[in-house]
């Protein structure tokens, strides 16, 4: 009974409070995991939170204002942060209440918080951050003491620590998915992502991992995995929530991580779930058995990091020490049950050249890729590609962020020998790939500068491929290819419109 009575307690007083109300801001159109952790652990706590997808407003200024927030949050990628800028100024001349950015930028360029209209940034997991904000904001009390945010007022910006990890993600909510549900759009999805761990236990050296493990005490675990029973239970409850579903995406970085688990999450899904399922997997986790149960478990398709068909860059410049047996063998062994396999390869590596170009295309060749994607280099700062790429001449040194492809699909800013020639290998690649014979006739159209057609078809077969892959209609994957392949054009005219 006691337990009771401290819940109506807590109940009532909760009704007596006036909840804070957050609206997040985004890009991109896609449910983004962030925000919906964030709010579900804020309902949780007697907040609200409202989502505004820019490519799905109207007037996202208008919108923002009929919402009448406390507070506006955005969620921002290395590639974003002009957009952001541009879009805080409109906000704060529309709607004076504060901004708080996070995501993987400000993590990493908590300089970010330096720009006008900003008021915070948030670095690391920011769950319990916003919640903590959200409280003090509700009480009218000091918020510049936070862990985990940085905090700008009255010409002072205060640094705060980075909090300990959550050990146990068991504990979070499920992520709230009806948050988006005010769009049809999003509404009439039928594949639903999903992330069962947090955190990569690989240190590439074109990704941010190894510099995030820095910033925490790595001595605590750093990958942490929900168990099978709550993952499980999520999926279930989704998917009662949402009958047009018809397929799922493992969202983490390599689902195979840990034998044990993966075996009992394929038993588990297959007998709770069963719906077709994507996921990804590092090519050295390729086995027999775990590919077996994948497959019991319906899955439809996995996806593989091969960055490059060269070993020696791979190696010596990615910090992917896997050879090209290993990648060739788990090819044909995804092959062998009937899954369909995506290729992720990367071009302007520092130092490849166009003979490793086509060394890439005839690795997936082999490993007969049905969907062979195909990405440009982006040297974040604070990798250690970017470090090597300024140092050994491959960058300028007074790179900026505005050269940032966020897609990592038209553009990249490393600097080759055989610039031309590699960027048409990888406007054309998904065709060399599938046409095998049409590699001879690539090694003549080098020659001739990439140009529009070039360009049209590599979009066109994109818009294609994904919509393949993930099992939905032309008309979805173009709507979100387009809402895409204005981040940057957007970023840049919010930017000039600055005073």
């Amino acid at each position: 009974m006691e337990g009771i009575f401290k819940k109506l307690e807590i109940g009532i007083i909760q009704a007596f409070r006036r909840a804070m109300k957050i609206a997040f801001i985004q890009n991109f159109t896609s449910q983004q995991f962030g925000i919906m952790y964030i709010s579900a652990v804020l309902k949780e706590h007697h907040h609200t939170a409202e989502v505004f997808v820019e490519g799905l407003e109207r007037n996202l200024i208008e919108s923002l204002c009929d919402s009448n927030p406390d507070i506006v949050g955005f969620t921002c990628i290395t590639g974003e942060q002009r957009w952001v800028e541009g879009r805080a100024y409109e906000i704060k001349k529309a709607l004076n209440v504060p901004i708080i950015v996070g995501g993987p930028h400000p993590t990493y360029f908590p300089e970010m918080i330096e720009i006008d209209n900003i008021d915070m940034i948030c670095r690391g997991e920011g769950e319990f951050a916003v919640l903590d904000l959200l409280n003090r904001l509700e009480e009218n009390e000091e918020y510049g003491d936070i862990l985990n945010l940085w905090v700008k007022r009255d010409g002072q910006i205060y640094k705060n620590e980075l909090r300990p990890l959550l050990n146990d993600i068991n504990l979070l909510p499920f992520p709230d998915r009806g948050i988006y549900k005010k769009y049809l759009f999003m509404n009439q999805l039928t594949e639903m992502s999903a992330s069962f761990s947090r955190g990569c236990p690989y240190d590439c050296t074109f990704c941010y991992n190894a510099t995030k493990k820095k910033l925490y005490d790595c001595s605590a675990a750093y990958v942490r995995t929900r168990s099978v029973t709550n993952a499980i239970m999520e999926l279930k409850r989704s998917l009662n929530d949402n009958s047009r579903i018809r397929s799922i995406m493992v969202a983490d970085d390599d689902i195979a991580f840990d034998r044990g688990w993966l075996a009992e999450f394929c038993k588990g899904y297959k007998s709770e779930v069963s719906l077709p399922f994507f996921a990804s997997i590092r090519a050295s986790f390729v086995t027999e058995d775990n590919i077996r149960r994948l497959k019991e478990a319906n899955c439809y398709c996995l996806a593989i990091g091969v960055e490059t068909g060269n070993y020696l860059l791979r190696k010596n410049i990615l910090g992917k020490d896997i050879s090209n047996k290993t990648y060739i063998e788990a090819g044909n062994l995804i092959k062998k049950y009937g899954i369909k396999l995506r290729t992720s390869n990367m071009f302007f590596i520092p130092g490849e050249t166009i003979k490793n170009s086509f060394e890439t295309l005839e690795l997936n060749i082999l490993m007969k890729s049905d969907y062979p994607w195909a990405y440009l280099l982006q040297p974040f700062p604070g990798t250690a590609i970017y470090d090597y790429a300024v140092k050994n001449g491959y960058l300028d040194r007074d790179f900026s962020f505005d050269e940032i492809d966020p897609l990592g699909l038209t553009n990249s800013p490393i600097k080759l020998r055989d610039a031309k020639k590699i960027t048409v290998v990888q406007r054309l690649f998904y065709y060399g790939v599938k046409i095998p014979g049409l590699k001879f006739f690539l090694k003549v159209l080098i020659y001739i500068p990439n140009n529009l057609f070039f360009d049209l078809l590599h979009r066109i077969i994109l818009i294609i491929s994904y919509a393949s892959c993930h099992r939905m209609n032309l008309f979805r994957a173009l709507k979100m290819a387009l809402d895409a392949k204005t981040v940057q054009e957007r970023g840049k005219i919010r930017r000039a419109s600055l005073p």
